[in-house]
């Protein structure tokens, strides 16, 4: 049994959404109390409900009153659940210069035939290894073309994730967001070392924070295979 860890790094300097959301701050706090003596703990100034490899509801888009929150989400659906991994060829740019998945590029992984309903689907682009500290993970992050897109929805999956921040075209959109979040399908974003997945189906675990009133949170998550 092998067992892979997916999530980055909480860290100073890591990647995020740009402008409108806090930055993350993780400092060192020390003391002393009268009766213990010094003590030290640190402060994660910053953190939001996306920050680093986070799992979302579709309350995200739908808005709270109209979906279910991050606590809400069943355990069952979160722990060991049967998953695969499509790490997809980066070859293709767009006129930008930033890089896309199409249809084609996933049906090409070698076990893109092995997905089965209900599954948890997770693509790599290697992006998250070699883009995590970087500014430009986010407005530089790979998408997925449209048909790409469908094509992962028709497998009728419980979780899609990806290494990359930037699902759509955001400077063309294609409009998929819609139909995902109405598909009920949670996000997982901001993965790693996946790569490191060589079996065609494998288990998932992710364990967000048990967190009130959110659309999404912070998590853990891991992948385990023979």
């Amino acid at each position: 049994m092998k067992i892979i860890d997916i999530t980055g790094p909480l860290a100073n300097g890591m990647w995020s959404y740009g402008e409108h959301f806090p930055k993350l701050n993780i400092k060192v706090i020390t003391g002393t109390q009268e009766g213990f003596g010094e003590y030290s703990f640190t402060s994660f100034e910053g953190v939001h409900a996306l920050s680093g490899t986070f799992l979302e509801t579709p309350a995200h888009f739908l808005g709270y009153k109209n979906s279910y929150l991050i606590n809400e989400v069943p355990l069952k659906k979160l722990f060991n659940i049967d998953c695969v991994v499509l790490n997809v060829e980066m070859n293709k740019v767009d006129n930008n210069g930033i890089s896309y998945v199409t249809q084609g590029d996933l049906q090409a992984c070698f076990n893109s035939s092995v997905i089965e309903k209900g599954d948890a689907i997770i693509v790599g682009k290697g992006w998250g290894d070699k883009m995590w500290f970087s500014k430009e993970h986010f407005p530089k992050s790979p998408y997925f073309t449209y048909e790409a897109f469908m094509w992962l929805l028709d497998k009728q999956p419980s979780i899609i994730g990806s290494d990359t921040s930037a699902w759509d075209n955001f400077s063309n959109p294609s409009g998929f967001f819609e139909k995902f979040y109405r598909q009920n399908v949670l996000m997982l974003a901001g993965c790693m070392n996946l790569k490191k997945v060589t079996e065609p189906r494998v288990k998932l675990t992710v364990l967000p924070l048990n967190v009130e009133n959110s659309c999404a949170s912070p998590c853990r998550a891991i992948i385990v295979q023979d």
